[in-house]
């Protein structure tokens, strides 16, 4: 009779945390701003998991961020990073990085580009944070490439960013389910 309670037990706590485990979730992994991102995704053919992701990892979606180095926004971006991406893409004005729209979008075109330049979502991100010159040149000398393990990335904090967006983006996928992910680099190439 034992065993038999402890599996009712067992089967009633994970009915229990199969419901909980959701509702968890959103609270640690809130989306807010979630149509900024879903319409900056779909205009850059983008995860938008993978742009709640970065925002989340750089900023937790705070709009009024800023980092030691002067990035500013939900997105992190450098003044001049987001000056360069609007003016020269889109003939945009200059952009106001503390404004949730402007952040997401200027974002989601500067991963969109390093995407395109690199081939691979994950040194998209290595690109993103640790600087595009940087991963061009731990590409070009072998110290590490695409497909090689997190590891390899010389700069622990880039490591870590790129393994902790990769895993908060499938967390938004499984909590947020319905939004087309399919606009980033192909798994295979991760």
């Amino acid at each position: 009779m034992n065993g038999v309670w402890r599996r009712r037990a067992l089967l009633a706590l994970m009915a229990l945390v199969a419901v909980l485990l959701p509702w968890l979730g959103e609270v640690y992994y809130p989306w807010p701003y979630q149509q900024i991102f879903l319409t900056a995704a779909s205009r850059y053919r983008l995860s938008p998991y993978l742009l709640a992701a970065v925002a989340r990892s750089e900023s937790r979606f705070d709009p009024y961020a800023t980092s030691r180095r002067g990035a500013i926004g939900m997105m992190q971006v450098m003044p001049r990073t987001g000056q360069y991406v609007a003016h020269t893409r889109s003939g945009q004005a200059t952009p106001v990085l503390r404004r949730p729209g402007d952040s997401v979008e200027i974002g989601a075109r500067y991963l969109r580009e390093l995407m395109a330049e690199f081939s691979s979502e994950t040194a998209a991100l290595a690109a993103y944070n640790g600087g595009e010159a940087n991963v061009q040149r731990w590409i070009a000398s072998g110290t590490w490439r695409p497909g090689q393990p997190l590891s390899r990335i010389p700069y622990p904090e880039t490591r870590d960013f790129v393994a902790r967006v990769e895993w908060t983006s499938r967390w938004y996928a499984y909590l947020y389910p319905g939004h087309d992910a399919s606009g980033g680099a192909d798994a295979s190439q991760r």
